[in-house]
């Protein structure tokens, strides 16, 4: 089984060793493959829109296919006629470039500057001087008076030019980066059309290739990477659409040449992740410097595209995404940086619709489930667990983070229940197996402490702020069985508690018959033992039997904090002494209300250490 282990790993990363390599060096036929299985996912819902109106659907993605390319082949056109336009503008604008220039490097001069640059030339040439001895001095001398031969005459390289055909050989050379992205294209376009049109058989292929004792699983996968990459390039076209033209009648109005040109790079640009908008918005600011004398218009064509930005960012995306494409932002960054190496520019505008594949992948593949922790955008550590895992780090401050925003979404009682008492157990189980030291323990127990008082008290002064009816008051006393960790939970179990029930405890630390003797003062009206899961079984027990003794009517209610659902029955029976068995604070909370009437004194529980008793009557 040890040996199995390496081997499995060594495994592992040679399959993504191959599969890095086999996109890089695949990048003339790969790329091409993912650009039209991307579109044959953004194209798919309108052909099959058209399919349901009546349209065959040979006839449906013909339409659909000559649209987009045409649509596209006049936006290049437009966009290279602009761009050609604008070249050979620029040289007109040349003074106003200078003019800007000129008012840079004036800012950078001035009389406390004059003087820092003045000082670090001086500085910079000290440094650069060498001592030198007077022998050196005399052979230099010598040297430069004895060497005056005249330096010899590099030889003039000749250049042989072949006369003749030498244009026309020329031609392919010229027209081969331009055929390169021809067949490309033409490649991209062939595939989307076949992809649409046998869009049934390729899914029954894939079916089958991952088998039919996978049918569940593939068909989910399949459906949810359509349905996400889908939404996703549809959505992020209608904003990107919307935002480059928003750009484009705003940069006409300002009175920007070629307002559409920089329309269309701000939509285009805006599907790559993050950067993409700062270069869109780049390009115009540029612009606008070389264009309109002074730095007005500059500034406020960045004010105003910095503000459709945010508008999208704020209102636009999270209306029509209504939710992410399931990639957390530090592992999309790290998908633009490595689909960039991969594929260059392509591959930067393709990263998010890959990484989503990915993610899926990761999702439904056992063993790719790694690609789903890492990339995803869920949570992968559950709140009791997150919230011990701070504690053990000794975070005070982010462990409260984590329980405020937790009792924010839910509650106090569920706060104490499924926040705080798993991580007490955990902490206790640790702590017995000897996994915890002492001071982590008493650290854990400190700030859990700490927080049980700051939550509770704010949480009983909300509900003391009220009106309160008059009637007969009830007393609630807890018995801590073993140490401060089960005070602990008494003292949550007096905050959970309604406001006017008067609610006392007892030192853990106190032998049964001190607790016998309390308990005949305070004649309380129901009796709480409790102990914390792991241990405390047998003592909450005993307990619960010397009370029933002496204390036969007194309704009793023994709870085994923690304690796991499947165990609740045969612990129940092994506890004939008790009215009541819980598991939970609400469960305990629910037995006590059954077997009294509501009083009007507030009780107020406070905790104040490790090994300090917890005071019933503290403020």
């Amino acid at each position: 089984m040890e040996t199995s282990r390496p081997s499995s790993t060594l495994v592992n990363l040679s399959i993504l060793s191959l599969s890095v390599a086999a996109l890089y060096f695949g990048k003339p036929v790969l790329m091409p493959l993912a650009v039209a299985t991307l579109l044959a996912f953004l194209l798919s819902p309108v052909v099959n829109g058209l399919v349901r109106v009546g349209l065959r659907q040979p006839i449906a993605v013909t339409l659909v296919v000559v649209l987009m390319f045409s649509i596209l082949g006049g936006i290049v056109w437009g966009f290279g006629t602009q761009l050609r336009a604008l070249a050979y503008e620029l040289p007109d604008y040349k003074q106003n470039v200078q003019e800007k220039i000129a008012d840079l490097r004036s800012a950078g001069k001035g009389p406390a500057l004059d003087r820092i640059r003045q000082t670090w030339k001086e500085l910079r040439g000290e440094l650069r001087k060498a001592p030198v001895s007077p022998t050196n001095e005399t052979i230099h001398a010598t040297t430069v008076i004895t060497n005056t031969t005249p330096p010899e005459r590099e030889p003039v390289p000749v250049v042989v030019q072949s006369q003749g055909h030498g244009n026309i050989w020329a031609i392919p050379t010229a027209l081969g980066p331009l055929m390169e992205v021809l067949a490309t294209a033409g490649l991209i376009l062939v595939l989307v059309i076949f992809m649409l049109l046998r869009k049934r058989e390729l899914r029954n292929r894939l079916i089958v290739l991952f088998g039919y004792s996978r049918l569940p699983t593939t068909t989910h996968a399949l459906d949810e990477a359509g349905e996400r990459i889908s939404r996703y390039l549809l959505m992020q076209t209608l904003v990107n659409s919307g935002y480059g033209f928003a750009v484009g009648v705003l940069l006409y109005f300002v009175g920007l040449p070629y307002a559409l040109l920089w329309g269309f790079l701000a939509a285009l640009l805006r599907f790559i992740p993050y950067v993409g908008a700062w270069l869109g918005a780049a390009m115009p600011v540029l612009l606008s410097l070389a264009v309109f004398p002074g730095w007005l218009h500059a500034f406020f064509v960045l004010g105003l595209i910095l503000v459709f930005e945010l508008i999208n960012n704020m209102f636009m995306e999270p209306l029509l995404y209504g939710q992410s494409a399931g990639v957390s932002e530090v592992a999309l960054l790290v998908a633009v940086a490595f689909w960039t190496w991969i594929w260059g520019p392509i591959g930067l505008a393709l990263a998010t619709p890959l990484t989503v594949c990915l993610v899926v992948l990761g999702k439904y593949v056992p063993g790719l489930s790694f690609l789903a922790l890492l990339l995803g955008d869920q949570a992968v550590m559950e709140p009791p667990m997150e919230f011990y895992q701070r504690l053990l780090a000794m975070d005070d401050l982010e462990a409260g983070e984590i329980a405020e925003s937790y009792l924010k979404s839910h509650g106090l009682i569920e706060l104490y229940d499924e926040l705080f008492l798993p991580a007490l157990v955990s902490a206790r189980g640790d702590y017995l197996h000897d996994k915890l030291t002492t001071d982590h323990l008493d650290f854990i127990i400190s700030t859990t402490g700490q927080l049980i008082t700051r939550f509770g008290l704010g949480s009983r002064e909300a509900k003391t702020a009220g009106p309160s009816v008059p009637c007969e008051p009830l007393e609630v006393f807890g018995v801590p069985v073993e140490d401060t960790i089960d005070e602990l939970v008494m003292c949550m179990l007096g905050h959970v508690l309604p406001p006017s029930y008067s609610f006392r405890t007892i030192s853990a630390e106190a032998l049964s018959g001190e607790i016998i003797e309390q308990l005949e003062r305070t004649k309380p009206s129901v009796i709480c033992v409790g102990a914390l899961m792991p241990g405390g079984s047998q003592e909450g027990r005993y307990l619960a039997k010397r009370i029933r003794a002496v204390f036969p009517t007194i309704p009793l209610v023994l709870s085994r904090w923690g304690l796991p659902t499947e165990k609740k029955q045969s612990e129940l029976t092994r506890s004939p002494d008790v009215q009541g068995f819980a598991a939970t604070l609400k469960e305990a909370r629910n037995f006590i209300m059954q077997f009294g009437k509501i009083s009007v004194e507030p009780a107020v529980l406070e905790f104040r250490g490790r090994s300090t008793t917890l005071d019933p009557h503290a403020n």
